[in-house]
């Protein structure tokens, strides 16, 4: 067994920093299963993995079913937006709260909190007919972002090292096939009942992975001697809740609106306020000086990239397969101008006209589409994630990240030019799922193998909240970019002039082969880019020890 102190915030008093140092000292291998059975292992790793595989589960579900939310609560495309930036929103702000509470209270304590507020907020959404009733428990839904971040703890206070790093690519893997099954599984059950059925199968999912868990997985018995820094997780959570409030609403409310800018700069400011405090306190959250080093903070600028610009294909493949075929999408924009005139559409002739490519659209349904596209880029990061975690621990962590980024970079540019048909989706999406899987093996490793097994949870809720402002942030960009390149319709005037209105929702193919080269490959290449500028990862993965 070794005992290791956790980095903490320079102390001025020497007395103070003895104190520090007990209180930060762990014993990383008290809990670990060094003599159990490999089947013990297998069931560990997999009642975590199917407990945390509920968080995109629900974010893809409940964004499948916006539609009939509306429906039922009688609201506008705006207010249903909410319901899903809702996760980001509160999960982005509690994410690094619930990772440093692992921390100190026990991280499959916190996995089993989390999965009780998720089973009361799914309860709520399934019986209420309220919309701020199913709000609020939606948001008590988003809570449990922050299981993907105490799962990783648990992984690397509980298996043998030598399994950690392969582990961590199963964890990617899980998540994977969750994205994957979400679309299917919310299909059949809103086909055969209605859209309250996916919350009654998300209650009952997370009452019978949480029981499982609660049997198979033991409690880590590391913790650090701590208190919580209530002021500095306070700072850090709104601020962070504000700057996603403006990202994920700012094209709604107009990105200069005063009430938007608002939350933007009282983000910044917390933010700004939280790094002053934890300068100044003596128990930090999480120790600056550990924050500012570039094994944790480079990767934090990799996943704000990456997953950015996964946030943004996946919203590119939705837009450009679910648009009619473009012979239906131009009769059902022209019909019922003809219809309205008392002519056809070809006698309109040139005085009713489309401006704008869209040869793209397939008309896919959201079974289609999950069918024939998506499962196919989830497919593929379930089987190159456990082979990214294999080469992070056989090599390194920073090979697999630079692999990844690349080839999703290369997807990327392949798709700018090719993306009209699923078969071309799906044969690139070949690299883009080595990509996927490679990234989200590597920077947990990364993570583990830089910073003490006592910071482990609050570092990567940092992390992970850098994710979710990349989700938001890419999705404000690419919903402008989209926005610029409307599919137009031009109607001649009596007095010669033109008339020009735009098509909602319905966007050119320059809008999609400009979104795949400047919201996905050039992240991924800066990120790329990082990589290559990485000092850590360049050895094989250790699973945490040494640290």
């Amino acid at each position: 067994m070794t005992e290791k102190p956790t980095q903490t915030a320079a102390a001025d008093d020497p007395a103070d920093a003895l104190e520090q140092a007990r209180r930060h000292t762990v014993d990383e291998d008290a809990g670990r299963l060094v003599n159990a059975s490999r089947a013990r292992l297998v069931a560990v790793m997999v009642s975590i993995i199917l407990l945390t595989e509920v968080v995109p589960l629900q974010i893809g579900m409940t964004s499948i079913i916006l539609p009939d939310l509306g429906l039922a609560f009688g609201q506008s495309a705006g207010n249903l937006s909410w319901a899903v930036s809702v996760t980001g929103l509160i999960g982005g702000a509690t994410i690094a709260l619930i990772g440093k509470s692992g921390d100190l209270w026990g991280k499959k304590r916190l996995l089993l909190t989390c999965a009780g507020l998720f089973i009361v907020g799914s309860l709520l959404c399934a019986v209420t007919t309220s919309w701020p009733v199913f709000l609020a428990g939606r948001g008590l839904e988003s809570v449990a972002l922050g299981m993907t971040v105490i799962n990783y703890g648990l992984v690397r206070d509980l298996l043998p090292r030598t399994w950690i790093p392969v582990a961590v690519g199963f964890i990617g893997t899980g998540l994977a096939v969750a994205g994957l099954l979400g679309p299917i599984l919310c299909g059949a059950l809103t086909d055969a009942f209605s859209w309250r059925s996916v919350y009654w199968f998300m209650f009952i999912y997370m009452i019978v992975t949480a029981v499982v868990l609660f049997f198979v997985v033991p409690e880590s018995p590391v913790r650090v001697r701590d208190r919580l820094d209530v002021v500095g997780a306070a700072l850090f959570g709104t601020g962070v809740a504000g700057v996603l409030v403006y990202l994920s609403r700012g094209s709604t409310w107009g990105w200069t609106d005063a009430a938007a800018l608002a939350f933007l700069a009282g983000g910044l400011v917390l933010i700004v306020a939280f790094l002053a405090w934890e300068a100044r306190v003596r128990v930090p959250m999480m120790p600056l000086t550990l924050l500012r080093s570039p094994q944790v903070l480079l990767v934090m600028c990799c996943i704000f990239l990456v997953t950015g610009a996964q946030s943004a294909i996946g919203v590119n493949t939705a837009f450009i397969f679910r648009t009619p075929e473009e012979p239906e999408l131009r009769a059902s924009i022209l019909e019922p101008i003809a219809a309205q005139a008392g002519t056809s559409v070809d006698a309109l002739g040139s005085s009713v006209r489309l401006e704008g490519a869209v040869s793209y659209g397939s008309g896919f349904s959201v079974m289609q589409l999950a069918l024939l596209v998506t499962i196919w880029l989830s497919l593929f990061a379930v089987a190159f994630a456990p082979l990214g975690g294999y080469i992070a621990r056989r090599y390194g962590a920073r090979l697999p990240l630079l692999i990844g980024t690349a080839s999703a970079a290369l997807a990327c540019g392949l798709w700018s030019v090719w993306h009209e048909h699923w078969q071309q989706q799906a044969l690139i999406g070949i690299l883009f799922g080595l990509g996927a899987g490679f990234f989200y093996a590597a920077w947990p490793n990364l993570i583990i193998d830089s910073v003490p097994a006592g910071l482990q949870g609050v570092s990567t809720g940092m992390v992970q909240s850098f994710s979710s402002i990349g989700l938001a942030a890419f999705t404000a960009l690419l919903g402008s970019l989209l926005a610029a390149h409307p599919l137009r319709l031009i109607s001649a005037l009596p007095d010669g002039g033109e008339k020009v209105s735009e098509i909602a929702s319905i966007h050119t193919q320059d809008a999609f082969t400009q979104s795949y080269l400047l919201l996905g490959a050039l992240p991924c290449l800066i990120a790329f880019g990082i990589g290559l500028a990485l000092r850590s990862g360049r050895t094989p993965a250790r699973g945490g020890a040494h640290v």
